[in-house]
């Protein structure tokens, strides 16, 4: 789970947003440690003291409830009115029964849900975390073949977090770790929730004792399968977490530990071979134009020398010099502008060889890539046994 801000869920305006019916109920299960602290909710005809309930919240100690807690950050991270349109379409997909109530704020509806199916709420955070990632390794698969990537049923998904499980134990990150699949075609959307290794913090307590507190942190890692090149996309915090994904999902649902080998993808030799060619988008629909506006080359030598280049337009400006272009030197790193038809916004992509990719907007990256494909940036005889990755990154202007 990630960190909780207290203060952007009990500011007392909120508070006194939420329904006072279904706060009561929110809170019910907490209302012993609630009175422990010297709250108690009044008779359903009298006003709620949030005075005296938010320095509770504001103010955690070490007999908060774990669970109050979690319940917050979920609410509180699912309270968008685009949250609220999703919550209710996924509620009539599984058939999950909701007050039939107009008035009700996306807060409301957030603890609505909470109430009748946390999974669900729990879910749609999930989702949001996990199409928010702008930053992946992709590998493709060792042979051509099945791309549809397969449903993950109940016991399918409770193998697979049983094998990243014994590697999570063995490794000092506790279990029970948690799959979510998100399907939006071509990609399919995996978030995998799991523990970090314990932390200790010297923490501070309300009449000024200094305590030591120790817990397991929460990570999510997030994968995105493209059916259509069949390939996988990574962004996990460790080198072991990485392998570990590609063998256990190649494993468990593809038939082999091997499906996804180390691979290039990425290669910058159009920009040396091609130069302003390698820019043209004609046969692109909805790409405008691209320009080079960085370049880094790696000289090496006794101080391991990397120059960086940058201009509006990097070829126009090395041919106007009458430069030797990008020659010398081994070019590891390109940024062009991309102009998107009907946008006047500009974002960039960097590549790096040979593997990662981010995107501040996933729906560009369709387009993006047709034009890296076409332009042959990307390598067509993917497989090469290579345990580096590159990285294409899409980032706002």
């Amino acid at each position: 789970m990630g960190s909780f801000n207290p203060r952007k869920f009990t500011d007392l305006d909120r508070l006194r947003s939420l329904d006072p019916r279904r706060l009561r109920a929110f809170f019910a299960p907490w209302c012993s440690y609630l009175s422990s602290r010297g709250f108690e909710f009044p008779d359903p005809v009298e006003e709620i003291d949030y005075q005296s309930l938010a320095p509770i919240l504001l103010t955690p100690d070490h007999a908060t409830p774990r669970e109050m807690v979690d319940a917050l950050y979920y609410v509180h991270e699912t309270a968008s009115a685009e949250d609220m349109e999703e919550l209710i379409a996924a509620a009539r997909r599984q058939g999950v029964a909701l007050d039939d109530d107009a008035q009700a704020t996306p807060a409301d509806l957030a603890i609505d849900v909470w109430l009748a199916a946390p999974d669900l709420l729990q879910s749609r955070h999930a989702e949001d975390v996990a199409r928010k990632q702008q930053n992946f390794e992709y590998f493709a698969p060792r042979a051509a073949g099945q791309r549809t990537f397969p449903a993950l049923d109940d016991d399918l998904r409770q193998q697979v977090e049983t094998e990243l499980d014994m590697w999570f134990a063995d490794h000092r990150r506790g279990r029970v770790c948690r799959i979510f699949v998100f399907r939006h075609a071509p990609l399919v959307w995996i978030l995998i929730r799991h523990g970090l290794p314990m932390r200790r913090e010297a923490g501070h307590q309300d009449d000024g004792r200094a305590v030591t507190q120790f817990y397991g942190p929460q990570q999510h890692d997030v994968l995105i399968d493209d059916e259509r090149y069949g390939e996988i996309g990574v962004h996990a915090g460790t080198k072991g977490e990485r392998k570990l994904y590609l063998r256990t999902f190649g494993k468990f649902l593809f038939g082999n530990e091997d499906h996804f080998p180390p691979s290039e993808k990425f290669t910058l030799d159009p920009v040396i071979e091609d130069g302003a060619a390698a820019r043209d988008v004609g046969d692109i629909d909805g790409i405008a134009a691209v320009r080079l506006v960085e370049c880094r080359r790696y000289w090496g030598g006794p101080f391991k020398e990397v120059e960086i280049r940058r201009a509006e337009n990097v070829l126009a400006a090395l041919a106007a010099r009458g430069g030797p272009g990008l020659i010398g030197g081994r070019l590891v790193s390109a940024t062009f502008k991309v102009k998107f038809d009907g946008s006047d916004k500009k974002r960039a992509v960097t590549i790096r060889p040979p593997g990662i990719a981010r995107y501040e907007r996933n729906e560009d990256s369709e387009l993006v890539e047709r034009w890296l494909k076409e332009r042959g940036f990307i390598r067509t005889n993917q497989g090469a046994d290579d345990d580096e990755a590159a990285t294409a990154v899409l980032e706002g202007d």
